[in-house]
């Protein structure tokens, strides 16, 4: 399995600022205090320096031998959780079709697929979990690491950065499976014969400062509670009809919690959206901030050289006596 790097590579580009530093010039005995000879320079440039590490014919050398900030790691975590949140939806899009077909087999196997829907749901959803979790830890070891004076504010910039990049990456994640998830819900309530909910059409209007990315999920939240409410009358009515008739069906009762399990997923992945939108937007801001002063800082940097450059004109013109 190999790693997208470009999301670090991109946050390394926007943080730091690229100044190369140079080696001092370091002549063989051979060739004197003050001798420079093209041939044997050409002779002896390499790729790879010398044994003792001094000789070296001045370029720019990029040093190797920083380790990168923990919260990198972080994205190495949240990366891996994906590819296998990846890996298991696509297990639970076939189970899910599968599913919804007519089945003329015997029940136990059927318990039995409900059982691996279930798993692969449970196992998703407390991934998203871990990665929400995950991204908030970065805020707390940028703190700790503050307290140490151990980081600098590219550092700093370097770690807003990743935690947008990654809250997006999950919140794109969740979202496209909170949607399959929506889908399976509608078929399986059309199998029960459960009315459409009127409450999923009432959704709010939409307007120029509304995000149609929460509006969708503050809608799929809205289905899903109303189909738990449903689910939840039903039960009481089938409780009343055992009490007065002894109707008993176990598989009615086993689809009303395998659809109750899906909605109260889809209520937790919309949560989770909601979290990492607010967070994308608090961090996007602190960044307009810190943008927002180094350019003040530049300003006032060149205003500083202007005056600078009158005072010197200005001796210069009419020097002191």
């Amino acid at each position: 399995m190999w790693r997208d790097r470009t999301n670090l590579y991109i946050s390394y580009r926007q943080s730091f600022a690229h100044h190369p530093t140079k080696k001092p010039r370091y002549f063989g005995p051979s060739q004197g205090a003050f001798t420079d000879s093209p041939s044997l320079s050409e002779e002896r440039r390499g790729l790879i320096a010398g044994a003792d590490g001094l000789e070296d014919d001045g370029d720019a050398v990029i040093e190797m031998d920083l380790l990168p900030p923990r919260w990198v790691d972080i994205q190495e975590e949240v990366s891996e959780v994906l590819a296998d949140i990846a890996q298991k939806s696509a297990r639970l899009d076939k189970l899910h079709q599968k599913h919804i077909l007519p089945s003329f087999g015997d029940e136990g196997a059927q318990k039995e697929e409900e059982a691996i829907i279930e798993q692969y749901t449970q196992e998703i959803t407390r991934g998203f979990h871990a990665c929400q979790n995950a991204i908030q830890r970065i805020d707390g070891l940028v703190r700790e690491q503050k307290q140490l004076g151990a980081v600098t504010k590219g550092d700093e910039t370097m770690a807003k950065n990743i935690q947008i990049s990654l809250a997006a990456r999950v919140q794109e994640s969740s979202a496209r499976f909170r949607k399959k998830q929506s889908t399976y819900l509608r078929k399986l309530r059309e199998l029960e014969g459960m009315a459409s909910p009127f409450e999923r059409v009432s959704t709010p209007i939409q307007s120029q400062y509304s995000d149609p990315s929460l509006m969708e999920s503050d809608a799929d939240k809205s289905f899903s509670q109303t189909t738990l409410q449903q689910t939840s009358q039903k039960h009481q009515q089938q409780q009343q009809q055992l009490i007065v008739g002894g109707v008993n069906d176990v598989a009615i009762a086993q689809r009303e919690r395998e659809i109750n399990d899906i909605a109260k997923g889809i209520i937790e992945l919309s949560d989770i959206f909601r979290e990492l939108q607010t967070m994308i937007i608090d961090q996007g801001t602190m960044l307009d901030r810190i943008d927002y002063n180094v350019e003040r800082m530049a300003t006032d940097v060149k205003q500083a050289d202007t005056e600078l450059k009158v005072v010197s004109l200005h001796f210069t013109s009419f020097p002191p006596e």
